[in-house]
C-alpha cells in the first residue's frame, strides 16, 4: 500500500488516503506582525499545524531564534489550542510563556523574534457563488470542534457519550447514517451506537469490507462512489441502500485501533470529500479521549461496586487483591480445597428469654464486630452470620497455603478475644457468653451463589456440613478439628485425640481432636 504522501491523486471510486491539500479554504489565519515574514498571512485548515524553521513544517518561520519545530496549533473538539513543542526559546501567548493553552481570536503568538496574530475568519472573496456555502460548512465544522467538545468531554456515562458522539457526527457531516463500533472483550468490533434519519436506514447493514479496510490499512477511508466502485460491487450491505459515498475513520488508543466511526450518504445527495474525511478523523481523535475517560470512569464505578460487595466478607488487603485480580463479581463456582470454621454461642436461646431485646442486639453486634476483625486479620473470608453462629472460610476466594493453620489460629484468637469481652460485659453487668468452635478441611464448591439480584459468596458441600456438625459436639470454649484438618496442620498444633463420634449424615464415625494450642506455622 502506498504511503499517504505517495498516494496517487484521487479519482471517482477510489479509497482516498492522501492528506487534504494545503490550498483548501482557510479556517483560521495567522498574520505575521513582526519578524522576517512580516506582512504574510498564513491560512490553516489542518487539524494540526506545526510552526518552525524546518521546511517540513506547515508554516515555515525563518527567524533564527525559532526552533526547527517550535510549536503547533491544534483544532480539536475541546477547541483551538497552541502547544509548545519543546522549543529552545519558548512559546508566548499575549506575552505569557505557555506550554499548552487555548487560542481565541485576536490572540498574539510570539516565537523567537516573530509575532503572529491569530484570527478565526471565513473568507468571502471568492467569485464562485457556491463558496459561501462551503465556507459556512467549514465554519460550522470548526465551531463543532471548538464548542461541542466541552459537552462531550463532560459526559462520563459511556452509553450516553457514544450516542452524543454519533448524533454530532451525523449532524456536522450531513450524513444519512452513522455507526460507532468498539472492540469488545474478545477484540471483535461491535456496534456501540447507531444513528440514522429513518428506521429503514438504521436497519440496513454497514459495509464490513470498508471497516476491514480501515483496520487492515490503519488509515481513514473515503469511498466517493459506493454503488459503482468495482471493489464493492455485489456487496449486500451496499445494495441495501443506494449510497453516494462513505467515510470510515479509526478511533485510536495510543497505537491501537479500538473502534471506528462510519458515516454514509444516500444517493442523490452531495458526496463527501477529502476534507470531510480528515475532519471526521480529527473528530474521532477527540472522541477517543472522551471514550477513554468514560471507560475509565465506568471501571472506577465497577471497581467501587465490587469493592463494596467484597468488603462485606473479606479483609481490606484481600479486597484489594481480589479487585486487582478479578475486576468482576458474577455467579458461578469452582471446586477448591479450603478450611471451614464454625463458632456458635452456647445457650443463646435461653439467654434471649432472660434478657431484654436491646441488650441481646447490642451484645451480638459487639461480639460479631470483634470476631469479624479476628477473621479478617487472619486472611479469612466471613461467609455469613447464621443467627448467633459465625461461618468463615480459608482458601477462597483467594488461595492460602496455610489455610488450615490460619483457621485454627482464628479460633484460638476468637476465644481469647471473647474472654476479654466477657470481662468487659461483667464489669458492665451484662451477661457473659460461651462459644464452641469446629473446623474441617477438604474440597468444597465455592463461589457466588444465588440470583443476579441477590447473591453471596459461600462454600457448599459435605465438608462444610461436617465442620458444622463437629462444632455441635463442643462445649463452651472448646475447639474441635477433624482428622483432615489435623493432617493438614502436622506438628503445628497441640491436640488431645478424642473418641470418634457419629455425626448426622455420616455413615462412618468421624475422628476429632481438641486443640490445646499451636506450636507455629506448618
Amino acid at each position: 500500500m502506498p504511503s499517504p504522501q505517495s498516494a496517487e491523486p484521487s479519482t471517482p471510486g477510489r479509497i482516498i488516503l492522501t492528506p487534504p491539500k494545503s490550498t483548501g479554504k482557510p479556517q483560521i489565519t495567522l498574520t505575521v506582525m513582526a519578524g522576517p515574514e512580516q506582512g504574510q498571512v498564513f491560512k490553516v485548515s489542518r487539524p494540526t499545524t506545526i510552526l518552525g524553521r524546518s521546511t517540513t513544517c506547515e508554516i515555515v518561520v525563518t527567524d533564527p531564534l525559532v526552533s526547527r519545530q517550535h510549536c503547533q496549533i491544534m483544532l480539536g473538539m475541546g477547541g483551538i489550542s497552541l502547544k509548545d513543542l519543546g522549543s529552545t526559546n519558548g512559546t508566548f501567548l499575549n506575552g505569557a510563556r505557555v506550554t499548552e493553552n487555548p487560542l481565541r481570536s485576536q490572540d498574539v503568538i510570539s516565537i523567537g523574534g516573530t509575532r503572529l496574530r491569530f484570527a478565526l475568519e471565513v473568507s468571502k472573496d471568492s467569485e464562485d457563488s457556491r463558496t459561501p456555502k462551503i465556507d459556512e460548512l467549514a465554519h460550522k465544522k470548526l465551531l463543532t470542534l471548538y464548542e461541542v467538545g466541552n459537552i462531550v468531554n463532560s459526559v462520563l456515562e459511556l452509553k450516553t457519550l457514544l450516542s452524543i458522539i454519533m448524533a454530532m457526527a451525523i449532524k456536522v457531516m450531513q450524513a444519512n447514517r452513522g455507526f460507532l463500533l468498539l472492540r469488545d472483550k474478545a477484540g471483535d468490533l461491535k456496534p456501540a451506537a447507531t444513528h440514522a434519519l429513518t428506521p429503514a436506514e438504521a436497519q440496513a447493514p454497514y459495509s464490513q469490507t470498508i471497516v476491514d479496510t480501515v483496520l487492515r490499512e490503519r488509515v481513514p477511508v473515503l469511498v466517493l462512489d459506493a454503488i459503482h466502485d468495482v471493489r464493492f460491487s455485489g456487496r449486500e450491505s451496499l445494495k441495501a441502500l443506494p449510497l453516494s459515498s462513505v467515510i470510515c475513520v479509526p478511533i485510536w488508543e495510543r497505537e491501537n485501533i479500538v473502534g471506528v466511526i462510519y458515516v454514509d450518504k444516500a444517493e442523490g445527495t452531495t458526496t463527501f470529500n477529502e476534507e470531510d474525511m480528515y475532519f471526521l478523523s480529527a473528530f474521532a481523535n477527540q472522541a477517543a479521549v472522551a471514550i477513554a475517560n468514560a471507560k475509565l470512569f465506568d471501571d472506577v464505578r465497577r471497581e467501587e461496586r465490587l469493592r463494596t460487595s467484597l468488603q462485606r466478607y473479606l479483609s481490606p488487603n484481600l479486597v484489594d487483591e481480589m479487585v486487582e485480580k478479578t475486576g468482576a463479581l458474577s455467579l458461578g463456582g469452582e471446586k477448591r480445597k479450603i478450611s471451614v470454621l464454625f463458632c456458635d454461642i452456647r445457650g443463646f436461646t435461653t439467654l434471649t428469654e432472660k434478657e431484654p431485646v436491646e441488650t441481646i442486639v447490642g451484645l451480638l453486634n459487639e461480639y460479631f464486630s470483634a470476631m469479624s476483625e479476628v477473621i479478617f486479620a487472619n486472611n479469612g473470608t466471613l461467609d455469613k452470620f447464621i443467627g448467633d453462629a459465625v461461618m468463615a472460610i480459608y482458601g477462597a476466594p483467594l488461595e492460602l497455603k496455610d489455610g488450615a493453620y490460619k483457621a485454627v489460629k482464628t479460633a484460638i484468637e476468637m476465644r481469647d478475644k471473647l474472654a476479654k469481652l466477657n470481662e468487659k460485659w461483667k464489669a458492665e453487668k451484662k451477661p457473659q457468653i460461651q462459644v464452641g468452635y469446629g473446623l474441617n478441611t477438604g474440597e468444597a464448591i465455592v463461589g457466588n451463589i444465588g440470583s443476579e439480584r441477590r447473591m453471596e459468596y459461600t462454600a457448599i458441600g459435605d465438608m462444610v456440613n461436617t465442620a458444622s456438625r463437629v462444632e455441635g459436639e463442643t462445649e463452651g470454649g472448646q475447639i474441635f478439628i477433624t482428622e483432615e484438618t489435623f493432617q493438614e496442620l502436622g506438628n503445628a498444633v497441640k491436640v488431645n485425640k478424642l473418641k470418634s463420634v457419629s455425626l448426622k449424615g455420616k455413615s462412618a464415625k468421624v475422628q476429632i481432636y481438641e486443640v490445646m494450642g499451636l506450636t507455629g506455622p506448618s
